[in-house]
């Protein structure tokens, strides 16, 4: 018989879509309040290169980056992550209509769950109305895409940063903050 045991925390991460940079550094600012530094940011992208679903809301020229925070981050917490970032997307809204989107995910050694408000037959129900969804799994030593993966977390640039990233947790690398 096995011993349940709390398991070892991971990395919080966030997929960040924005038009404005005054906005991406005002939610930094709030992110960090709520989950520490952020110790790694991706390169910026360009988000219409995949999509231009958020351009209604957002408007125009959608940009998205990535963030790591530097403390570890416990896996049962993921939930609570994404009601924070909701609300901080409520609190930069315009008129209604959000300013930046704040995608919550817990990366482990093992694989990367995304936080969603969205009920999906494979999204697993976490608590308080959010969901996980397992977006990216490590296998044969890289990451490894699911059949609905979203096409930037399947890009190069951006599995590299999640590589580093986790690169980093397994190191047991902490940064300063």
């Amino acid at each position: 018989m096995r011993i349940e045991k709390a398991p070892s925390p991971g990395r919080l991460v966030m997929g960040v879509l924005f038009t404005q940079a005054g906005v991406l550094l005002d939610a930094e600012k709030r992110v960090s309040f709520l989950f520490g530094p952020v110790y790694r940011r991706s390169e910026t992208i360009s988000f219409v290169d995949y999509t231009d679903y958020y351009e209604k809301e957002m408007g125009q020229g959608v940009n998205r980056c990535f963030w790591a925070f530097s403390r570890p981050f416990p896996r049962g917490a993921l939930a609570e992550a994404k009601l924070g970032t909701n609300r901080i997307e409520r609190q930069l809204a315009r008129e209604g209509k959000r300013a930046i989107n704040l995608d919550p995910g817990l990366l482990t050694p093992e694989s990367l769950v995304l936080a969603t408000t969205k009920p999906y037959s494979h999204r697993i129900y976490l608590s308080k109305g959010i969901f996980g969804d397992l977006t990216l799994m490590l296998g044969k030593g890289r990451f490894e895409c699911m059949p609905w993966t979203y096409p930037d977390y399947r890009d190069d640039r951006v599995q590299k940063f999640l590589g580093d990233v986790r690169g980093d947790l397994l190191e047991g690398m902490v940064a300063p903050g």
